[in-house]
């Protein structure tokens, strides 16, 4: 009894006990829920750790990557350049044997007209002696017809004679001059037709420039190398497929080759021929071994 009234709870004597042992269970469960909350935020941080590491090892491969295609990129355009200017270098020194060979004609022309100049010159002087002589004649002649009539009348036929002479040569003297005229002339154009031709040059050089430059590309071709000159007064053709070494071939097996090429590379085949500063050929000679390479087997002239 507690002041006067009865304790009707049941088990009085575990009254204390179990106000231990509550407390004590909400402690354990209180660090329980520490522990899982400590447990989940190191996962989110290891995790976001991880996420953050894949982002940025993602992020360099894809820096490593546009690199690479940046790369290659570069290379194949500067190769593709090369290829080009290679090819246009080619052609302008044919075009530059093409004009010393023709400059050089022109040289020995006026050469040969200079020197029949000269000869007309001497004929000339021969003539005018001539003349001369006669007249000397013709003067002795005047002075002796005082003396003797006889002699007049022979000097007078002579005379005649040597008029006529005079008159033949006059006209060969006419004609003469009429020719080294004619050839003056005749030297007078061919220096017209050479700045014609040189006119002419310039211009098919810039028509060519602006044609033929974006036409013919090595942009994604199968590119080959092919080099031709003369060594020796012999033709040396030298051979490069790809990375290889310059091979020297003879024109069967370069044909050989070229001919498998084009049939493996369809429409794709880029034939480089370069000819060497020293080639020792002539515009003809190198002109026609380009030309005729290119339309057999160079996929723009298969088109």
């Amino acid at each position: 009894m507690d002041q006067g009234f009865v304790d009707l709870r049941q088990n009085q004597g575990s009254t204390s006990s179990g106000e231990h042992f509550w407390p004590s269970f909400t402690d354990i469960m209180t660090v329980i829920v520490m522990i899982f909350m400590l447990a989940s935020v190191v996962l989110v941080i290891r995790n976001w750790e991880l996420l953050e590491n894949l982002r940025q090892s993602m992020e360099a491969e894809r820096a490593a990557s546009e690199d690479l295609r940046f790369k290659s990129e570069e290379n194949a355009t500067l190769e593709e350049q090369l290829a080009q200017a290679q090819y246009q270098l080619s052609m302008l020194r044919m075009q530059l044997m093409q004009a010393q060979e023709t400059a050089a004609q022109q040289g020995q022309l006026m050469q040969a007209l200079r020197g029949e100049k000269r000869q007309l010159q001497e004929n000339l002087s021969t003539a005018n002696e001539r003349l001369h002589i006669q007249e000397g004649q013709l003067k002795r002649a005047n002075e002796s017809l005082a003396s003797v009539q006889q002699q007049y009348q022979e000097q007078a036929q002579e005379l005649k004679g040597l008029k006529e002479s005079v008159s033949d040569l006059e006209a060969q003297n006419l004609r003469q001059s009429q020719r080294i005229n004619s050839l003056l002339e005749a030297d007078s154009n061919s220096q017209q037709q050479i700045l014609v031709m040189k006119d002419e040059y310039d211009i098919l050089k810039k028509k060519y420039d602006k044609l033929v430059k974006p036409a013919r590309t090595a942009k994604d071709k199968y590119v080959v190398e092919v080099r031709y000159k003369k060594q020796g007064g012999k033709y040396l053709i030298q051979f490069r497929d790809g990375d290889e070494a310059l091979q020297t071939v003879t024109s069967k097996q370069l044909d050989a080759r070229l001919a498998r090429l084009k049939a493996a590379h369809p429409g794709q085949l880029y034939i480089k021929i370069i000819i060497p500063a020293d080639s020792g050929l002539s515009y003809a000679e190198a002109w026609e071994f380009m030309k005729s390479t290119l339309e057999k087997y160079d996929y723009y002239y298969q088109e």
